[in-house]
C-alpha cells in the first residue's frame, strides 16, 4: 500500500492503514528524537507522542505536501518543544541500538559505543536550533534541499546553521572552548 493511499484510508478510521504508516515512520521519528534528545527512553516516549499528535492531526495533512516533510516538521518542532520543556535532561549515558558484526571484538564494540556517547554528550552543548539541522543532515542523510523544504527556511540558512554546528562540534571535539553559538 503506498503512503498516500494508506493516508487517505486513516482517514477514514482504517486501523490497518495506521499500523503501516506507524510501522513505516516509526525508526525515522524514533531516531531523530534519540539524536536529539541522547536518551533511548526519552525517545521512545517523544516517539510515541509524535504519533499521537500526527493522529489526531492528520485531517490536516493536505495530499499534495510530502508526508515525509510533514511528519518530520513534526518531529523536528516536538523536539525541540521538549527540549525547552525539559531544560534539565542532559548528558545521558545511554546509547542506541547498534547492529553489530559477528566478527567485531567486545573491545571494538566498546570503543564504538563509547565514541558514539561521546558525540551524543557534545551534541547535546550545540543549540537545538542549529544540533536539529545537523542530526538530519549528516546522521538521518536528508539532502540540504529536503531540510530547507521541512524546515520551511532557506537554503542558505540551512547551510550556515549546519556549518555553525559543524565548527561547534569540531571545537567541541578537539578540546576548544565552548563559545556562544
Amino acid at each position: 500500500m503506498e503512503i498516500d493511499e494508506a493516508i487517505k484510508r486513516c482517514k477514514n478510521g482504517d486501523k490497518e492503514a495506521w499500523n503501516m504508516i506507524v510501522q513505516s515512520y516509526s525508526r525515522k521519528v524514533y531516531n531523530l528524537a534519540l539524536n536529539f534528545i541522547a536518551d533511548r527512553d526519552e525517545a521512545f516516549d517523544i516517539t510515541q507522542e509524535v504519533f499521537e499528535k500526527l493522529y489526531f492531526n492528520l485531517t490536516k495533512f493536505k495530499e499534495e505536501h510530502n508526508f515525509t516533510s510533514w511528519l518530520l516538521t513534526l518531529s523536528r518542532n516536538h523536539c525541540i518543544d521538549y527540549w525547552r520543556k525539559n531544560k534539565k535532561h542532559r548528558l545521558h549515558e545511554e546509547i542506541d541500538d547498534r547492529i553489530t558484526n559477528e566478527q567485531d571484538s567486545p573491545e571494538d564494540i566498546a570503543v564504538r559505543e563509547s565514541e558514539s556517547e561521546n558525540l551524543r554528550r557534545k551534541l547535546l552543548l550545540i543549540e537545538p536550533e542549529m544540533r536539529i539541522f545537523l542530526i538530519m543532515r549528516d546522521i538521518q542523510g536528508l539532502s540540504y534541499e529536503d531540510i530547507a523544504k521541512t524546515c520551511n527556511v532557506p537554503l542558505g540558512t540551512v547551510k550556515s546553521r549546519i556549518n555553525r554546528a559543524r565548527l561547534k562540534l569540531a571545537s567541541l571535539t578537539l578540546g576548544g572552548k565552548d563559545e556562544k553559538t
